[in-house]
């Protein structure tokens, strides 16, 4: 484990104070703790920036959005549809070889 007194091993040191590691492995928990703080915070940052973005687009283009939404849905609407459909008609068509195969006695 790595000396929390000694800053300059585990700011140097890219493997040192990885999260990841086996307890054995371990780096100095207030190393690790601001590494954590660190990516937290930039996850956070781009969190808040696509939360804003999100809004505007909606502003901007959200009736086209709205639109192009529903022509998605009603499309593979059609093609979930015939997706049953085909299956119905392969079970049909399996229900009707067995009854070939295996006639009833």
């Amino acid at each position: 484990m790595t000396d929390c007194t000694d800053t300059n091993t585990c700011a140097t040191n890219e493997e040192c104070c990885q999260v990841e590691k086996s307890l054995g492995e371990a780096c100095c928990p207030v190393e690790s703790t601001i590494q954590m703080g660190n990516k937290a915070f930039f996850q956070a940052m781009k969190e808040v920036h696509v939360e804003s973005l999100k809004e505007k687009i909606k502003a901007q283009w959200g009736s086209k959005i709205d639109q192009k939404s529903d022509a998605i849905v009603k499309a593979m609407g059609t093609h979930w549809e015939s997706i049953l459909a085909q299956g119905k008609a392969q079970k049909e068509l399996r229900d009707e070889f067995t009854k070939i195969m295996f006639p009833a006695a």
